[in-house]
């Protein structure tokens, strides 16, 4: 069923060296390796992923994967334990301590869960960048998460044939797969799975093992550092002939052995997976490695894919959290037109069935292929720039559909690649789209990206998922009596201070609720309260309030957070909250105690007058760190 790492073998493929690193596959190796991410680092210049990434001990080695050198004292000596010794500076132990403490929320959550890993060939041809994401993998996986790793190898592929005198062949994004073809993809796949698990097999030193096994009287055994298995666990079918072409042993992924896999991760195994699946007939096709990422995570119900990226997705600039509505909406708006310009049957055809699917707001033809500008959601950075403008690529698209519920366009791979957007993106939409809760784009150049994004607060990479703040919005006058409604039973049970209608009709401004379907079913005030004795800018959160019948959704924190972002946007550095029966609930998201809410200067002195004594509030406060200097409106990010 499958190899395992003792084994090794591959087709083509010839020993490693001893001693040395991965091979170079005769593939040309990029010389602006860190590039991209220097302009990205401008860019979010005084972000808080930023500065994660900056104040986190795990991130103070090169982008390369290598240590930097430490400096010296001029005559030659050290000054200390440098970034590749492994000690650690007794100056930086409260950064480690913190760290630790800050990260252990995260370990403990992402213990035990299903991690997909899609790391493309360009990022697999650099031994480097293969190097450190090992590394990375390695860590997680002695962290307990249950990996599956999926390697790609299309710059070796091409590197092969050209080697024996051929060229690749593309078309619609897929590659046309010969024999030859597959030869090399086969020899491809072969070399690139022997590099991940020579790379895995690599254990701590051993001063480390015996300094910390020291006295245990048990005989030590040097294993690898980890197993990992790989085999025949993904079935393809042929792609077949499409638009008159045919893709010959191009592969089409049916599913993936779920069990199978779960056994092995149960086992304590990383599973391995390459661009090669397999028919029922026993034949073996090339597969585009994002399709056996996506079909692995959605069979396995994984909590998470990540899909490992170079510049074809740095590019675009995406924002640090991508809701799933606006990622969707990166799509329409490739399907949009400036005014006035002539449209083709299937290109008008293709917006009415956007129209249908309430992702175009009007669409208005003042005669048969004339359209005025349509609106929808935008995602404004793509606007302009990616747009299917062919008309051949629309008649392309619209045939995907002809067999198919127009409401599954968005989660149609073929006609995210036909609208131009890189595997990686396409993937991530539409694993979330299908039930993935979350999708991670990451940059391989940036050492110890995946342990940043999953161990510290911020995270480093663009993360897709549902969105958090979905039917969040500013109180109306329509909101008044729903706003009355959710108050008056914990304002009965003495939780709220009683506020009278007229009251809250004056306050409404100042309100935000969640609504789902017309219904609002939560609402929360916040007032800005003006400076306090020391100086800082005090808001006050108050008539906090879930329907009974949602809590525990997650919509409380939702609007919580929603709240929070609001106050940094105007400049409240302290929030305040005055409450007798609920601190446990608020306490758990860093609001802190600080005595009885009548005695304290926390709060400013015209607000402090007015609190009842006899009720005995209790003051509870959360600092508030400084916006960033690119921060989004509220709803924008995820915490802060």
């Amino acid at each position: 069923m499958y190899s395992s790492l003792h084994l090794n073998v591959s087709p083509g493929v010839s020993s490693l060296p001893t001693g040395q690193g991965a091979p170079s596959w005769g593939v040309t190796r990029c010389k602006a390796d860190v590039g991209p991410l220097q302009r990205r680092s401008s860019r979010q210049k005084g972000s808080t992923r930023c500065r994660a990434a900056a104040e986190t001990p795990l991130a103070g080695s090169s982008l390369q994967g290598s240590a930097p050198q430490h400096a010296g004292n001029g005559n030659g000596e050290s000054e200390g334990p440098g970034p590749g010794s492994g000690k650690l500076h007794p100056k930086d132990y409260p950064k480690f301590v913190q760290f630790f403490r800050h990260a252990s929320p995260y370990i403990a959550g992402h213990r035990g869960r299903t991690f997909v890993i899609v790391i493309p060939g360009n990022v697999a041809a650099e031994e480097s960048l293969l190097r450190s994401t090992m590394s990375d993998i390695a860590q997680l996986h002695g962290l307990g998460v249950r990996l599956v790793l999926v390697i790609g190898a299309q710059p070796l592929i091409d590197s092969l044939l050209r080697q024996r005198g051929m060229q690749p062949a593309w078309v619609g994004g897929y590659r046309v797969t010969s024999q030859m073809a597959l030869k090399a993809a086969v020899e491809a796949a072969g070399q690139v799975r022997i590099s991940c698990e020579q790379f895995l097999s690599k254990g701590p030193a051993i001063p480390m093992i015996r300094r910390h096994a020291k006295g245990s009287g048990e005989e030590i055994h040097f294993e690898p550092a980890l197993r990992v298995v790989s085999g025949n666990y993904v079935a393809a079918k042929r792609r077949g002939v499409v638009d008159g072409v045919d893709f010959g042993y191009t592969g089409e992924v049916r599913f993936v052995l779920k069990e199978d896999i779960h056994r092995q991760l149960k086992g304590g195994n990383v599973v391995l997976l390459s661009n090669l699946g397999f028919t029922a007939g026993g034949d073996v096709l090339n597969c585009n490695t994002f399709e056996v990422g996506l079909s692995a995570a959605l069979e396995l119900g994984a909590d998470k894919l990540f899909n490992i990226h170079m510049d074809e997705v740095s590019r675009l600039q995406l924002p640090q959290w991508l809701p799933l509505s606006d990622a969707q909406d990166m799509l329409i708006n490739t399907l949009q037109l400036p005014q006035g310009r002539p449209l083709g049957d299937a290109q008008v055809e293709l917006i009415k069935i956007l129209q249908a699917l309430g992702r175009v707001s009007h669409f208005c033809g003042a005669k048969h292929g004339q359209v005025s500008p349509l609106h929808s959601t935008t995602f404004s950075r793509h606007s302009t720039d990616l747009r299917l403008a062919n008309p051949a690529v629309a008649t392309r698209v619209k045939s995907r559909l002809a067999n198919s519920r127009h409401s599954e366009i968005l989660k149609d791979l073929d006609v995210w690649r036909l609208s131009g957007f890189p595997s990686a993106v396409a993937s991530s939409v539409i694993a979330c789209c299908k039930g993935v809760k979350r999708a991670h784009l990451l940059d391989a150049r940036l050492d110890g990206g995946l342990l940043l994004e999953l161990y510290s607060r911020d995270g480093v990479g663009t993360m897709i998922s549902a969105d958090f703040y979905e039917g969040i919005r500013k109180a109306g006058p329509g909101d008044l009596d729903a706003i009355v409604g959710l108050l008056r039973p914990l304002e009965d049970a003495g939780i709220l201070v009683r506020r009278s209608r007229e009251d809250l009709a004056n306050l409404l401004q100042d309100f935000t609720v969640v609504e789902r379907e017309t219904k609002v079913m939560g609402c929360a005030l916040l007032l800005d309260l003006g400076k306090s004795e020391d100086g800082t800018h005090v808001a006050e959160l108050g008539a906090f309030c879930v329907d009974p019948v949602f809590r525990g959704s997650g919509r409380g924190d939702s609007l919580l957070d929603y709240v929070e972002q609001e106050a940094r946007a105007n400049g409240i550095e302290r929030l305040v909250l005055l409450t007798t029966r609920t601190a446990d609930w608020f306490e758990q998201r860093d609001f802190r105690l600080q005595g009885p809410a009548a005695l304290s200067d926390l709060l400013p002195s015209q607000r402090r007058a007015k609190v009842n004594p006899a009720r005995n509030s209790q003051l509870y406060v959360k600092k508030l760190e400084a916006p960033d200097e690119v921060t989004k409106p509220p709803g924008k990010r995820i915490g802060f």
